[in-house]
């Protein structure tokens, strides 16, 4: 399985994975950090389409997106507010030392390849008083039945333990880099339950619509759609009901600049 995914190809599709219905507590949780820092100017690294920076416009204007994909910098362009964007990579920030009052990432860390420079990049950007923000999941400490996507996509969770850092190794490097206040904080607890058929409803099995399956060929992508049909076929043969789970922390690992 390859681990690294041309952004450019899915860019136009992105956005469906942010369906409505979604109240997206790691959101509030940067609303609520960017209003406390009173941040005058933001750094998203690994901006996307800028569906979170859109968000943050209504705390600052001073809103700044940095993606390697010219295709997510070219959705990002058509989001409301003004979001100065550039291509580039996170381990190399094209910025000067103390600028940004607020840097974050969200389920983005792990495409950024080496995970430790980027720490140490985001403490030069960052202005004195200034936070870095890390968000996303810890496929290291998460139980892979939580998550059916691991269960019936090959080779999906040991992919994902490659990609990722582990949680203990973020705080670390974030402490020994010159953090301090470092602390951990579930900032979205996601639930889905779907249950019998209705996990083809759920946007996040869609072959675009996550890292974790754009990733995979397209045989194995159907191979793991056969495996869920044939589990539901078993379960009306036995009159029994298939429950597709969709359990797990969103953590912020969050650090301040002295």
């Amino acid at each position: 399985m390859q681990t690294k995914l041309n952004y450019d190809q899915i860019a136009p599709d992105y956005n469906q994975r942010y369906p409505d219905s979604q109240p997206w507590e790691r959101g509030q949780a940067l609303l609520n950090l960017a209003s406390q820092l009173k941040a005058k100017t933001i750094l998203e690294a690994g901006s996307g389409t800028g569906f979170w920076l859109n968000m943050l416009h209504q705390v600052t204007p001073r809103l700044y997106g940095l993606d390697f994909s010219a295709g997510m910098i070219a959705q990002a362009r058509k989001q409301p507010a003004p979001i100065k964007l550039t291509r580039g990579t996170a381990t190399q920030l094209p910025y000067q030392s103390g600028t940004f009052d607020l840097l974050y990432c969200v389920d983005a860390i792990h495409h950024f390849g080496d995970h430790r420079a980027f720490i140490a990049e985001a403490f030069r950007v960052l202005k004195k008083g200034g936070a870095l923000a890390i968000i996303g999941h810890d496929p290291h400490e998460v139980d892979p039945s939580n998550w059916y996507i691991y269960n019936y996509f090959d080779s999906v969770y040991e992919t994902d333990l490659r990609r990722y850092p582990s949680g203990k190794s973020v705080v670390n490097w974030m402490i020994a880099d010159g953090f301090h206040t470092v602390s951990v904080q579930v900032a979205e607890r996601i639930v889905n339950i779907h249950v019998g058929d209705g996990v083809f409803n759920d946007p996040f099995i869609k072959h675009n619509a996550t890292s974790q399956l754009a990733l995979l060929s397209e045989d194995k992508y159907l191979s793991g759609l056969k495996k869920i049909r044939e589990a539901l076929e078993q379960a009306r043969a036995g009159n029994e009901r298939l429950i597709f789970r969709s359990q797990i922390d969103v953590k912020m690992f969050l650090g301040y600049k002295a």
